[in-house]
């Protein structure tokens, strides 16, 4: 298995997904006109609530894109 595609992958579906989570943040407060984001995405994690969920999304993304080009610069460089 080579585990340098596996772990490119994996930062691409950071990258994209957690991307995906932060415009479906933003819709979901612009629509619902809770400008904090206050409300709990699960019951089960009443911490976890919009604002610190896009947060977090977007962290995901912004590694996930470092990583991402770092291996893809380090593959064409070889």
């Amino acid at each position: 298995m080579d585990y340098r595609k596996f772990v490119l992958s994996i930062a691409e579906a950071f990258m994209v997904y957690g991307l995906i989570i932060l415009v479906y943040g933003m819709i979901a407060i612009h629509f619902t006109q809770t400008w904090s984001g206050d409300w709990p995405v699960d019951r089960n994690l009443p911490w976890l609530t919009l604002d610190s969920f896009i947060m977090i999304s977007f962290a995901l993304s912004f590694f996930g894109f470092i990583t991402w080009r770092y291996l893809r610069h380090a593959d064409q460089a070889k």
